[in-house]
C-alpha cells in the first residue's frame, strides 16, 4: 500500500493538531471526506507507524509519532492540553532498575479541571453558599 493523497491530508491533519483528534474531529476538519475513508486512513497511518493512539470514554484518540508529548484532558468541558515538557526520565529510570523492565516508551494524560472550569466551579460554589 502507498500513501494516497486522502492519507496524507488525515496525516497532515493529525501534524498539525497540538493535541491528538478522535476521527470525528479530522472529519469536522476534513469536511469533503468521508468517515470511513478518515477511519481507513488512520488505521493506515497507526498500522504503519506515522501515528500513535489512545482510547478514553470510548474515543480514540490519534498523534503523531513523530513527536513524545504528554498531555492534559479536562473531565468537565473534555477538552485536551498539550503538555510540553517531560520530566519523566528520572522516573523511566526508577521503574527499569526496580522493575527490572526495558522502558521503550511512556504516555502521560493527566485529568483534572482545566483554568476556566476550575474558575467556573469555584464561582458556582461561591454561588451556592450565598443562596
Amino acid at each position: 500500500m502507498r500513501m494516497t493523497k486522502n492519507r496524507e491530508l488525515v496525516y497532515k491533519e493529525i501534524l498539525n493538531s497540538a493535541v491528538p483528534l478522535t476521527a470525528y474531529e479530522v472529519s469536522n476538519r476534513l469536511k469533503e471526506m468521508s468517515l470511513t475513508t478518515i477511519y481507513r486512513a488512520l488505521e493506515y497511518l497507526y498500522q504503519n507507524g506515522y501515528l500513535k493512539r489512545f482510547s478514553l470514554d470510548e474515543c480514540t484518540y490519534y498523534y503523531s509519532s513523530e513527536s513524545h508529548r504528554h498531555f492534559f484532558r479536562c473531565v468537565q468541558c473534555g477538552k485536551l492540553y498539550p503538555i510540553e515538557t517531560c520530566f519523566m526520565e528520572e522516573y523511566e529510570k526508577y521503574v527499569s532498575t526496580h522493575f527490572n523492565f526495558k522502558v521503550y516508551e511512556h504516555f502521560v494524560l493527566f485529568t483534572g479541571l482545566c483554568e476556566k472550569c476550575y474558575q467556573d466551579s469555584l464561582i458556582d460554589k461561591t454561588e451556592n453558599a450565598n443562596a
